[in-house]
């Protein structure tokens, strides 16, 4: 009797904790879909507000969602329960499943932060751990990095920071491995490693027409002879080589090559223009691939005749991977076509310049030449 009497009392608390997972998934399911927005949804949100810790789980699993206002309804019903299990030590919150949730990387980064925060109010430590193993992991790689640069500079370690420059997607923090393997009399190229191209041909300035260059089609989209002559601006024009050169490893700046089309080098300053910078890169198998890029003012990019991106602002700024678009290469050479606009006179910020990678799904420079 005895046995059967535990055995029956440990089938109602697995069962009874199934029907409160399940509970718990259909009220967050509401929220998702709903918000707060309707009875049922604020009811539903009521329910998980107020629940014990066990809820914890299935509220981040919630948090896997595109729908930030969800996302922000269901971070509120997390802090609550939360803030209230804190007030007893947290003694119920399950660790291993909240664990479990900030070491998967398919989940959400947002809430793999959240949870390991929560983490690290019951662990000390914790965080730090958990991110020493991330080297691979897209949420906590840069944390990771930090770990490795440090212990690399603690033992000026080449090893290290080795692992440190292949494992880095950070421009600061590849410096930082560059530097220390140069150090060590090792040299290795940031822009290279990140993707960045470096050797264009650039011909320019264009006529604006009044800020239209940006929809208006000039004689290099239709095709490009390296020897051809245009009318430019103010005269005859035609394609000039440039290589951009790196910024210094010790440099703070998010700049790693930046294509500066003002320099005297490259074309000099204009307003109301238009320029094009035109590369080639080499690859040894097809692939799908991801372009970063920004231009001040204005970018268009085209790959193998291709238009793979196009957007229209004025007077925006440079910001490191402002755009991302996915592009497909093929075997052998690819021919890539840049196109910046400069905005017209007067101009408060009279940048004109641009800069593009090619990436892997990490952030990665390809394998090209």
């Amino acid at each position: 009797m005895r046995r059967l009497l535990g055995g029956f009392i440990i089938v109602v608390a697995v069962s009874a904790s199934a029907a409160g997972d399940a509970s718990f998934s259909r009220d967050v399911a509401i929220v998702v879909k709903q918000g707060r927005g309707s009875a049922e949804g604020r009811a539903a949100w009521d329910r998980l507000s107020q629940a014990d810790a066990d809820v914890l789980p299935a509220l981040l699993q919630g948090m896997n969602t595109k729908d930030t206002v969800a996302l922000n309804w269901l971070r509120t019903a997390f802090d609550q329960v939360v803030e209230r299990e804190m007030k007893s030590g947290g003694k119920r919150i399950d660790t291993k499943k909240i664990v479990a949730y900030v070491k998967n990387p398919a989940n959400a980064g947002r809430p793999r932060r959240l949870a390991l925060d929560l983490l690290e109010r019951l662990q000390p430590g914790a965080a730090a751990a958990i991110c020493r193993d991330g080297l691979d992991d897209p949420e906590f790689r840069y944390e990771a990095v930090a770990q490795l640069l440090d212990q690399a500079k603690a033992r000026n370690d080449v090893k290290l920071y080795r692992l440190a420059f292949d494992k880095s997607r950070d421009m600061l923090q590849a410096r930082a491995a560059a530097l220390g393997l140069k150090n060590a009399g090792i040299d290795v190229s940031v822009a290279r490693h990140m993707g960045f191209l470096l050797d264009w041909h650039l011909v320019g300035p264009f006529d604006g027409k009044n800020q239209k260059g940006f929809r208006t089609a000039y004689l290099p989209e239709t095709g490009i002879d390296l020897k051809e002559q245009f009318d430019g601006q103010k005269g005859k024009i035609r394609w000039k080589p440039i290589h951009v050169t790196e910024s210094a490893l010790t440099s703070k700046d998010r700049h790693q090559a930046l294509v500066n089309l003002a320099s005297k080098d490259a074309l000099g300053n204009a307003d109301d223009a238009v320029a094009y910078a035109y590369t080639e890169i080499v690859v040894a198998k097809p692939m799908k691939a991801e372009m970063r890029g920004a231009a001040d003012d204005n970018l268009t990019v085209w790959v193998n005749g291709n238009k793979v991106f196009g957007f229209e602002e004025w007077r925006n700024g440079v910001r490191h991977d402002r755009h991302r678009f996915p592009v497909e290469l093929r075997e052998g050479r690819n021919a890539v076509l840049v196109k910046v606009c400069q905005s017209a006179a007067p101009n408060p910020e009279p940048n004109w310049e641009f800069m593009l990678r090619v990436v892997d799904a990490t952030g990665k420079g390809i394998e090209m030449k």
